[in-house]
């Protein structure tokens, strides 16, 4: 808000906002002083990301009737009384006056795999909006700690299954290891594409085919280039440039450079959609942040603005 009402283009870290009315009045803002605003949701402009969508719009798979996606991590104590995470109490994670939980962390990710699916691949013009019904573990902090969400689109008859969580991890054996099978599965009526986690950072994806085509399976790697320059610097060997990040700052810069003030890959319709269902699913699991930062009150003298 404070860069918005000072005229300056933002690239905003997901998620968004704590809810949905906070990102309204983001959007609001930035239409009023015609400034460019994005969630950085830095999966979406991966080209594996790009490849998927196109290949479901062109229905390689048919038509997509289920979207399932898991982005967990395991940080229990293994105390199988459900004890205290590993996080330690303070983190940021479960902390609630942080507006910790496992929902706005990681589930976010999950959420953008059905979503640049089920929705962003929908025709412009008739974009609908699911329901959502939802299960959540409280961690005893107040912050959800495990989150199963469905996402219904009843026009388009497709379903979305969103789960997160801090006690499992979608890949035991490893981040890069596509062993434990798919993160995320996007299932049609002539085949499915699955895709290998760790889905805020996906290098892989195979498309496996049924009806004429059944048996016909084709793996797709798809690395983060390497700069010979950064090349022992620690991760850049084994995770490429900038882990691949360097593909939503082009996408914000051609946006700049264009003139645009939203991504088309990612509007500011789409990002206060999601969070309007975050917001249901945590209404549903009965999860709420302290008043001053569900508030959508703008104070710029606050001392909470600043704190992250």
């Amino acid at each position: 808000m404070l860069c918005l009402n000072a005229g300056k283009n933002v690239l905003c870290e997901k998620a968004f906002t704590v809810n949905a009315a906070q990102a309204r009045i983001l959007v609001e803002t930035a239409k009023e002083k015609g400034v460019f605003l994005m969630e950085a949701v830095w999966t979406r402009y991966f080209p594996l990301s790009i490849r998927i969508r196109e290949l479901v719009t062109s229905g390689k798979i048919g038509k997509v009737v289920r979207v399932s996606a898991d982005m967990s991590v395991n940080v229990s104590t293994n105390d199988e009384t459900g004890g205290k995470l590993a996080f330690g109490d303070e983190s940021r994670a479960v902390k609630m006056d942080l507006a910790g939980g496992a929902l706005l962390d990681l589930g976010i990710y999950s959420l953008t795999w059905i979503f640049q699916i089920l929705y962003l691949c929908q025709k412009a013009g008739e974009k609908e909006k699911p329901k959502v019904l939802a299960a959540v573990d409280r961690y005893y902090t107040g912050a959800d700690e495990s989150v199963s969400a469905v996402l219904h689109w009843e026009g388009q008859r497709t379903m979305g299954v969103a789960t997160t969580g801090f006690r499992t991890a979608t890949q035991p054996d490893g981040e890069e290891s596509p062993a434990s099978g798919p993160a995320c599965r996007i299932q049609g009526t002539k085949g499915e594409i699955q895709v290998f986690g760790p889905l805020y950072r996906p290098t892989l994806y195979r498309v496996v085919m049924g009806e004429g085509e059944k048996g016909k399976v084709e793996e797709v790697d798809c690395p983060i280039p390497k700069d010979p320059e950064r090349e022992g610097r620690k991760g850049e060997e084994k995770l490429g440039w900038g882990h691949g990040m360097f593909w939503e700052a082009d996408e914000a810069a051609r946006c700049l450079r264009d003139g645009k003030k939203e991504s088309e890959v990612l509007t500011w319709e789409e990002s206060v959609v999601i969070m309007e269902v975050m917001d249901e699913i945590r209404k549903q699991g009965g999860v709420k942040y302290p008043e001053e930062i569900e508030s959508t009150v703008y104070d710029e003298k606050s001392p909470l603005n600043g704190k992250s």
